[in-house]
């Protein structure tokens, strides 16, 4: 299966976003909300946990190669300022956002979904 991209652009169409810096046209090869497992040209992605604010970790993800990041934070204007060949989008929930991402990536593909449900003792 061909891996289809999206671009900054259609992100930010997708998910209502607001390009703070970068350019529209880049695509995104893939996700990531973990900065441990950044590859290049990765999107990452800043989601707030219970005990983790993923939102602190932009810089880190910019370092380790990541094209750009998705957040609904305020990002600090120094990391602005050190990144300007980074895309940064700025959304009202990440959740959310991933959540309208993954169904726009979902209906690229004409195949069948399979779910499989079940419960554990």
């Amino acid at each position: 299966m061909d891996n289809k991209k999206i671009t900054v652009n259609k992100i930010l169409e997708v998910c209502n976003g607001k390009l703070i810096i970068g350019d529209k046209e880049l695509e995104v090869n893939s996700y990531s909300k973990d900065t441990r497992d950044i590859h290049v040209r990765d999107m990452y992605l800043g989601i707030k946990g219970e005990r983790v604010n993923g939102n602190d970790y932009i810089e880190d993800a910019f370092k380790k190669g990541a094209i750009g990041c998705i957040t609904d934070d305020e990002v600090d204007k120094k990391v602005i300022e050190k990144f300007k060949d980074k895309v940064i989008i700025k959304v009202e929930d990440t959740i959310k956002a991933i959540q309208e991402l993954a169904k726009y990536k979902r209906s690229m593909y004409d195949i069948p979904v399979i779910a499989v449900t079940g419960s554990v003792r």
